[in-house]
């Protein structure tokens, strides 16, 4: 049970984020369809605790990554306050200061994806499918990429059965054509810096995980 307390603690408190963030949903149904990805990632979690075959580090990611969603499902991306909430505490305008025409948000996600999630799937590669250390940051990256595509063309799939208005809603695509290849870009550049970080850490602290 000890070593289960971190995980245990953590999924207490994803579930009750989840359930502050549905209390008087904005935009009630394009928030249940984003908290379908929600439910199935929190039965990953649940499996890998009673398993307790994943390490703190990597569930922590993956958990703190889906609170980064569930911030993004309650306002569906599109009009998560970010800049609001960052202008209060600071004064300081990201969207101003850069330019920005649209919602950033999703395009966070997107990057943090590839940047928190790669350490868990490369540990799964390592304890789970035994697969060799030369070949873990490769086979994590490439997961990375492929996942990230093969959630767009999720999202792409939707828009045959939704109208307009919901796909645009869900997808967030905020009017640009490319969309899906900046998200997939994004996912990348987050894998890499992460590649990056662990090479120098590795570098630093020669035999370091």
């Amino acid at each position: 049970m000890h070593q289960r307390s971190i995980k245990i603690g953590s999924l207490v408190l994803y579930f009750l984020i989840l359930i502050i963030s549905t209390i008087q949903p904005v935009y009630p149904d394009e928030m249940y369809l984003q908290h379908s990805v929600t439910l199935l990632v929190a039965a990953f979690l649940i499996y890998t605790t009673i398993k307790n075959n994943l390490s703190d580090k990597a569930f922590l990611l993956i958990a703190g990554f889906m609170v980064f969603h569930m911030i993004g499902a309650r306002w569906i991306y599109t009009f998560t306050p970010y800049d609001q909430w960052i202008k209060s505490l600071t004064g300081f305008s990201i969207n101003s200061y850069f330019g920005f025409q649209r919602n950033q948000y999703d395009r966070l996600i997107h990057f943090l994806f590839g940047f928190m999630i790669f350490l868990p799937i490369q540990e799964i590669y390592s304890k789970w499918a035994k697969a060799p250390v030369k070949v873990l940051t490769l086979l994590a990256f490439l997961s990375i990429l492929s996942l990230s595509m093969i959630y767009e063309v999720f999202e792409w799939s939707i828009s045959i059965f939704l109208s307009p208005e919901d796909v645009e809603a869900y997808n967030g695509q905020q009017g640009d054509y490319w969309d899906a290849q900046k998200d997939m870009a994004l996912a990348f550049l987050g894998a890499m810096l992460m590649i990056l970080m662990l090479r120098i850490k590795g570098r630093i602290h020669p035999g370091s995980d």
